[in-house]
């Protein structure tokens, strides 16, 4: 099973993407953070043989999406979670920097779409779960 996270500042957006998530098939019990520091302790805490897909924003208060990758992947356990980055920058260099991180498998510029969710479901790390 693949247990679904969404990190993101804005509540707003945490709503339409669980909500689009749901719709889609993607995920029924999407959990939700605010902040990355949350959703850190959330993960050390869990089975390590439980996989996660993280959509994960970039531009967050205190830490930001860069800072939740580089502590993230020193977990144990950092070989079971997959990461989408999930972002408003059109920058070209933000996807350039989300390529050096072995658990980003996607980046996707907000909003989150029924079409981004089919790419979701169709990447190879992750296609076996739906």
């Amino acid at each position: 099973m693949l247990k679904v996270l969404i990190i993101d500042d804005d509540e707003i957006v945490l709503l339409v993407e669980r909500k689009i998530l749901q719709r889609c098939g993607i995920d029924k019990e999407t959990i939700t953070f605010k902040c990355g520091e949350a959703a850190l302790e959330y993960l050390k805490n869990q089975d390590t043989d439980q996989k996660f897909l993280i959509l994960l924003d970039i531009n967050m208060p205190v830490m930001n999406g860069w800072d939740f990758l580089r502590q993230m992947e020193s977990l144990e356990r950092n070989e079971n979670i997959f990461v989408i980055m999930v972002t408003s920058s059109i920058d070209r260099y933000d996807k350039q920097v989300s390529e050096n991180y072995n658990s980003v498998i996607g980046f996707i510029e907000k909003p989150i779409t029924a079409e981004d969710c089919k790419q979701i479901k169709n990447l190879p790390e992750i296609s076996s779960y739906f």
